[in-house]
């Protein structure tokens, strides 16, 4: 299922198959790295190398099943998944997790968690962008997380999000208020799984195509980062 095109049934995939797809997709892009390409710093997640986010997304699910989750998901959690595995080989990382994948998707799939899913994928572009390898971006995950991310405004005013397919989501203006609202126009669920991730600066997406009251802009942009936004500007 790796690398697999969007097919209009993201919506309905469980979380557990949508884990699976981006696990494999990872490990399918990363096994093709070579020895600079893993010692290559990040930008999108500037204190570690390629590698040292390999030692990330395979020490969550080792993590998980094992019940080491105080401080879950911090800096600290994380930090000490990458200490642990900073010996391992990427062989050995890449077994570990194939032997758990299928037992931790099902894990998440009763918790009705889907971010280790989201996180798998988004960095497996993070690595993309780090090495010039862009690539990928037509999958269920991107597109499940995209559209996910263009509906749930709670703002005063309405806010509607535009795709470049014709797909439109609009969510908001509950309160009585005299604004015509917000619409971002001509993006794709990749610019949305990507910036709303904390992977773009605040200019940057103050820079895409809105329509509407400066103000009403800024406060939908105020709310806009689930994680960031980042320091520099990241351009895939």
């Amino acid at each position: 299922m790796s690398n697999s095109s969007r097919d209009g049934s993201s919506a309905s995939l469980a979380i557990s198959e949508l884990y699976i797809e981006a696990y494999e997709s990872f490990v399918e892009f990363a096994r093709t790295l070579s020895d600079d390409e893993w010692s290559t710093a990040m930008q999108c997640t500037p204190e570690w190398t390629v590698r040292e986010v390999l030692s990330h997304v395979a020490g969550i699910p080792d993590d998980g099943l094992a019940g080491r989750l105080d401080g879950f998901p911090g800096e600290p959690w994380t930090a000490a998944q990458i200490e642990r595995n900073r010996d391992c080989s990427i062989v050995e990382l890449f077994d570990r997790w194939d032997v758990q994948a299928s037992e931790f998707a099902a894990a998440i799939e009763a918790m009705g968690e889907p971010r280790p899913a989201f996180d798998c994928h988004t960095h497996e572009h993070d690595i993309r962008h780090a090495i010039g390898r862009p690539g990928n971006r037509d999958t269920n995950i991107v597109d499940t997380a995209g559209t996910g991310f263009a509906d749930g405004f709670t703002t005063p005013f309405a806010v509607t999000i535009e795709f470049e397919d014709g797909r439109s989501f609009s969510s908001g203006g509950e309160a009585d208020t005299d604004s015509l609202g917000v619409t971002l126009r001509g993006v794709t669920p990749f610019d949305l799984f990507r910036s709303r991730l904390g992977r773009r600066t605040r200019d940057q997406v103050r820079g895409l195509d809105w329509v509407g009251a400066d103000e009403d802009i800024d406060l939908v942009i105020d709310d806009w980062f689930v994680f960031g936004p980042s320091e520099i500007p990241i351009d895939e």
